[in-house]
């Protein structure tokens, strides 16, 4: 074209480079929220991350967004990589119920077992904001649709500032690029990955039926989900601050024994409750605080379960499979457990030390120990002697034992009270309690033995008891104790 007016042709290559043209349209419900317009819409999760930006303090190292307030914290990487899994659980679930009449190969039920925990998932409405903004400035279009619903179009420079979801948006772009991953290499990632099975085919190579299970799950995520979003307009820095305290402050946090009581994601919870194999009350975690009240609260014989399965308290929801590769072992232990004299009674604490759930979770420490702790101290015979001991009533768990009573005294008085074991060895060997510790005390009005509740003091203490009346695998622990509060001492001597 000619003249200094003629318009410029544009080339392929000009739309590459500019954005000037690119759009979103959502449809959206028109509604007011405590006064204040906001619009309500659907879309796809990838379409979600494309469109909407962070402003926490990383947004200033943005070329483009360097100049935007702040309005959020920074992202916890270990929240979102758990709620990551926890969409990726959600889309494996999925994409498995779609599978209902066919069979299911092995390595998709293995898959299943590890993530998809739980009857039901999914996630509660994104909150964000369209920064910069007035009603007026929005045009829309609601003709032939109905009252409360309408188009709008953002232009490539209108971005949905996340309020409440940055963790959520994080989590849906690490599950997109977990499969981009594994479905471009065809094998599992190593290190920590958002999911790599614990026992996969060589080195880690995605059998065919993998392959297509994880394509079918990435199709879902990008074709069929989407979320809800509440998209508030114009809100400036102090009001987008404003509501982001308020989304995040004024909610209550669930009891946990409430989650425990209603979470069916976590099969350590689904066993506690299974009574084929608790066979014994669960109590109201109210009335277990009352010494003649029957059975236990669902939160202990959890914690006993996490202690047989993992050996310590694991913070994360435990998939089903985990407890599979472990279930006998629990059955066996709560079969013995159970045997106990007077442990499933009524008001069994006031029979047997071994209704007070730190004496089951030393109990657990000690199986767990003696058949998948550390090499040094698993012992498959150690394990049996301990079952023997409890099922001949060579260990008895009566509050006239005085073997429970060990911990309230110290060195010199335990030496003196129970000497050395049948293959020679002190009882202060095994045992030490630095002044620090409450382990309880003897109840000689109603003559029992009751322990304190810092739990995590006390239980491992209780399992060197039994350790050393059976001439068990000493685990060193009372040396350690007694050389750290020596070196205390030296140290606060010096100063």
């Amino acid at each position: 074209m000619d003249g200094a007016n003629a318009e410029r042709t544009r080339t392929l290559a000009d739309r590459k480079r500019g954005r000037g043209n690119e759009y979103l349209t959502i449809m959206a419900m028109d509604g007011v929220n405590l006064g204040r317009k906001t619009l309500t819409t659907r879309m796809s999760i990838k379409k979600f991350i494309d469109w909407s930006l962070v402003a926490n303090k990383d947004i200033r190292e943005s070329e483009e967004y360097g100049d935007e307030f702040i309005a959020q914290r920074s992202l916890n990487g270990e929240h979102a990589k758990g709620l990551a899994k926890y969409v990726l659980g959600g889309l494996v679930r999925s994409v498995i119920a779609d599978m209902s009449g066919k069979p299911i190969p092995d390595d998709v039920i293995k898959i299943k077992n590890d993530l998809a925990a739980g009857p039901y998932a999914g996630l509660q409405p994104l909150v964000c904001n369209l920064r910069h903004v007035s009603e007026e400035d929005l045009h829309i279009d609601d003709k032939d649709l109905p009252p409360d619903v309408l188009r709008l179009s953002l232009g490539s420079t209108q971005k949905l500032w996340v309020v409440d979801g940055q963790h959520r948006r994080y989590a849906f772009d690490r599950v997109i690029s977990y499969l981009d991953q594994i479905l471009k290499n065809g094998k599992y990632p190593g290190g920590k990955a958002l999911y790599t099975p614990a026992s996969t085919g060589r080195d880690g190579q995605l059998s065919t039926d993998e392959m297509q299970f994880w394509d079918s799950v990435k199709s879902i995520a990008l074709n069929q989900c989407s979320v809800s979003i509440e998209i508030h307009i114009g809100l400036n820095e102090s009001e987008e601050q404003q509501l982001f305290s308020d989304l995040n402050s004024r909610s209550k946090p669930l009891q946990s024994s409430l989650v425990q009581n209603y979470d069916q994601s976590d099969a350590i919870a689904a066993v506690s409750r299974d009574k084929e194999i608790i066979e014994f009350n669960i109590a109201d975690e109210s009335d277990a605080k009352h010494w003649n009240s029957n059975g236990l609260p669902l939160k202990d014989i959890i914690m006993v379960n996490r202690l047989l399965v993992h050996g310590s308290n694991a913070k994360e929801a435990t998939p089903q499979s985990q407890v599979d590769a472990k279930i006998d072992f629990i059955k066996r232990f709560w079969d013995v457990v159970q045997r106990i004299d007077g442990f499933k009674e009524e008001a069994q604490r006031t029979k047997t030390v071994a209704g007070q759930p730190v004496v089951l979770k030393a109990l657990a420490k000690l199986a767990y120990d003696h058949a998948y702790g550390v090499p040094k101290l698993v012992d498959p015979n150690g394990l049996r002697t301990l079952y023997e001991a409890i099922l001949t009533k060579k260990l008895t768990f009566s509050h006239s034992d005085k073997l429970w009573q060990a911990l309230f005294v110290n060195d010199d008085e335990r030496a003196n009270a129970f000497g050395e074991n049948p293959i020679g060895e002190n009882i202060n060997n095994y045992v030490h309690l630095t002044a620090q510790t409450k382990p309880g005390e003897f109840d000689a009005l109603n003559n029992w033995v009751r322990y304190g509740t810092a739990h995590n003091d006390i239980y491992p203490r209780l399992g060197d008891l039994i350790r050393w009346k059976l001439g068990l695998k000493n685990r060193g622990a009372a040396e350690k104790s007694r050389e750290k509060e020596r070196q205390e001492f030296e140290a606060a001597r010096a100063a």
